[in-house]
């Protein structure tokens, strides 16, 4: 009996140990890969309404940046990918990864569509996963203004940021984020 209970506690201690997340040593940096404490507190978000001078502004920078025009009536989506400590897809392989971005380029064109938006995609010159968004044309490699400027939070590898043509906006860091970006959408 002893030795059954001994055999038991290795296992649930193995158990707990696995589902607390785990690190990946990428280029002598830790990253954490899993959706543990560490990873929830690094998922943060941010709303608000700026007011007509606030929104000009913005959107003038926000079209000199990305190279278009953006139109009145459109709500924007920016989709963000960057270099950070916690990192969910870092764990998977390279063919997964480029599943995993193909499927969050048709998800989000289906809800800009939806919802009268239009949706980029910008990432970071040391962003993970970077040799995949280069052979996208839906991404556009940040300058440094959306690193420094615009999502300065850098604890989350990805994150997204609304803005409607009322002012509204909305900004949340974390991955597989597409449940808010609907929710947001769809508020009154």
């Amino acid at each position: 009996m002893n030795e059954i209970l001994k055999k038991g506690a290795c296992i649930i201690f193995l158990i707990l140990v696995s589902s607390c997340g785990a690190n990946k040593d990428l280029n002598n940096t830790k990253v954490n890969t899993h959706s543990n404490s560490k990873y929830k507190k690094s998922r943060v978000a941010y709303s608000g309404t700026l007011n007509r001078t606030e929104y000009d502004k913005l959107i003038k920078s926000l079209e000199e940046e990305l190279k278009t025009t953006i139109p009145d009536n459109k709500s924007i989506l920016i989709n963000y990918n960057q270099k950070a400590p916690n990192c969910i897809n870092v764990r998977f392989n390279k063919n997964d990864n480029r599943k995993v971005t193909k499927n969050r380029i048709s998800i989000s064109s289906r809800m800009s569509s939806d919802y009268n938006a239009i949706d980029f995609f910008v990432y970071t010159n040391d962003s993970y996963n970077k040799e995949i968004y280069e052979q996208m044309d839906e991404f556009i490699l940040d300058s440094g203004f959306f690193y420094k400027n615009v999502f300065t939070e850098h604890q989350n590898c990805a994150g997204f940021l609304i803005i409607k043509p009322n002012g509204e906006f909305y900004q949340q860091y974390g991955e597989d984020y597409f449940s808010e970006v609907k929710a947001f959408f769809e508020k009154e």
